[in-house]
């Protein structure tokens, strides 16, 4: 009798399983364009969309901070993943402030690009964000996180004052 269950059973998977595999699942991603009126609706400023090579970019000047977002497995300019990026240099940044960064604190990962001769180091910070199907809704949450943590780092890497302390209550 288990036999003959484990072979109805397999039946049915199959049965199943084939008209489920003649549908078109949707494909994971965002349009570039998508991207930029997105963070263009929140707030951004977003230059055009620039190309060297493979690579496609958008800058985004928010407030005082400058990113770019990079898109990755595109098609017909719609990405299956992009990755937030910035870049600050001063000459506070040292190989310790960026593991300390990344030792204390998740999402966000940081590099240290020490400068060329006589120029100041350069910390990059990025994070990667792999695209499902649907709208740009999808961005809400993972931008959200990016652009607390980013104000977070460049005052980590002493771009940004420290965040003022607030005043003692009287």
């Amino acid at each position: 009798m288990i036999r003959s269950l484990a072979a109805v059973v397999a039946a049915a998977a199959l049965s199943t399983a084939v008209p489920a595999a003649a549908q078109t699942a949707p494909e994971p991603g965002l349009a570039i364009a998508d991207v930029g009126a997105w963070i263009t609706s929140k707030g951004g400023v977003v230059e055009p969309a620039q190309r060297q090579g493979d690579e496609v970019w958008l800058t985004v000047r928010d407030g005082d901070l400058t990113w770019l977002v990079f898109f990755y497995g595109c098609r017909n300019d719609v990405c299956a993943d992009l990755q937030y990026s910035a870049s600050f240099s001063n000459e506070a940044i040292t190989p310790e402030i960026i593991n300390d960064w990344n030792r204390d604190r998740r999402f966000l990962k940081a590099f240290h690009a020490p400068g060329a001769a006589g120029e100041p180091a350069t910390a990059v910070v990025q994070y990667d964000l792999l695209l499902q199907p649907g709208g740009v809704d999808q961005l809400n949450d993972p931008t959200g996180m990016w652009v607390a943590l980013l104000q977070e780092f460049a005052r980590h890497v002493g771009y940004l004052p420290a965040a003022a302390e607030a005043a003692p209550a009287q």
